[in-house]
């Protein structure tokens, strides 16, 4: 701003001089006018920025990827003075970088229209981040922020059709009742007999004291759960970050909605700046939801994440685990739940599934009968 006054206001000196001088009205008119012209540019500009008001709206409030979106961006003032057209800095969706538009104050309050594709999964705030201002002869421009202009938009994960998981034979839990610590005073819960019932089963001490025959009911069996480990660190550097993304959060919703309508539920923990797990009983569109908002802001390695999870293992009977590298410190504690019982499928999220250095990783998994499974990510 600094540099397009200076010439202005050095020729309107330039002019005021020149006038006084030699008491023309011929330059003394120009300088009058440049300076009005100039304080007009001011005062309209600052006016605008006091009253601005901008904001946005989407026709939907949650699509799947790929889906269509249509963004409607308004902006205006209460400046009467005339301005240059509001040049709008717009954040079309998640993983996008913004687009420059450009918005003139309409009477009738309709805004313009952006229609984009909403190309990749999360959650944010399309409309404008920033508006910039300019009187019409361009003296003086001022850009605002507008970070709470936008409007929230979640885009959802697709899925793409997966296996079931199977869950081994050898699992502690399946097809056993899981013991109960026997109190003879107060049982867990009592029913009244019923013919058939074992005479092992009735509960002697209070059938006595009720003078009539109950049993001790026990829970049904548990079924073992499924396990999905999501790599939530940032993807390394060099691949596309995005479609990375994309892929390894559309992985993850794909094994739990092939799972859907199981006798098994599944569990996702995620980790990151806030900490949650998943499970199939919340519902695949709450689950949905929220895996698009899955930051990968993890700070601690998914190796550690790893071994943390091969020491609680209990009740699982098949695990997941879903990332986009591979070492030999993820090798050890890979083979190690493999060794421990449940069944083991692992999901590489690579444009190189076949690079020559995991081959060897990928050898020792298949050895330990971990399956292992390549996802590609899809670019746009």
């Amino acid at each position: 701003m600094k540099r397009r006054i200076a010439l202005p206001l050095g020729a309107a000196l330039v002019l005021l001089i020149t006038a006084l001088s030699t008491g023309s009205p011929v330059f003394l008119a120009p300088a009058v006018l440049l300076a009005a012209l100039m304080l007009l540019g001011g005062v309209s500009v600052r006016w605008a920025a006091r009253t601005l008001s901008v904001g946005a709206e989407t026709d939907h409030a949650a699509v799947e990827r790929g889906e269509a979106v249509r963004l409607t961006v308004r902006a205006g003032h209460r400046c009467p003075l005339p301005l240059a057209p509001l040049q709008l800095s717009v954040v079309t969706g998640p993983g996008t970088e913004p687009v420059q538009v450009s918005v003139r104050q309409r009477r009738d309050g309709s805004g313009e229209v952006l229609p984009f594709t909403a190309d990749h999964v999360g959650a944010c705030r399309p409309g404008a981040r920033t508006c910039r201002m300019e009187d019409l002869f361009g003296f003086f421009s001022k850009t605002v922020e507008t970070p709470e202009a936008g409007v929230p938009l979640t885009v959802l994960p697709n899925t793409f059709a997966l296996t079931p998981l199977a869950f081994f034979p050898a699992d502690p839990g399946l097809g056993t009742m899981a013991t109960a610590t026997e109190d003879a005073s107060e049982p867990v819960d009592v029913r009244a007999w019923q013919r058939g019932d074992p005479l092992k089963k009735v509960h002697w001490k209070l059938s006595a004291r009720k003078r009539s025959l109950v049993v001790r009911h026990f829970e049904e069996p548990t079924q073992p759960e499924a396990l999905i480990l999501l790599d939530c660190t940032r993807p390394d550097p060099g691949l596309n970050e995005a479609a990375t993304r994309d892929a390894l959060v559309e992985t993850a919703a794909s094994v739990m909605k092939a799972q859907e309508g199981g006798d098994n539920d599944v569990r996702l923990p995620l980790w990151g700046r806030h900490p949650t797990e998943l499970t199939l009983r919340m519902g695949l569109p709450l689950v949905f939801e929220r895996l698009a908002q899955v930051d990968f802001s993890a700070t601690e390695g998914f190796e550690k994440q790893l071994m943390d999870a091969a020491r609680r293992l209990r009740q699982v009977g098949a695990t997941v685990v879903i990332t986009s590298r591979l070492s030999g410190r993820m090798v050890e504690p890979l083979i190690r739940m493999r060794r421990l019982g449940p069944s083991l499928r692992i999901y590489l999220v690579s444009d190189t599934p076949d690079r020559a250095d995991w081959q060897p990783l990928i050898a020792r998994l298949q050895q330990a009968e971990a399956e292992v499974c390549s996802v590609r990510p899809v670019r746009v």
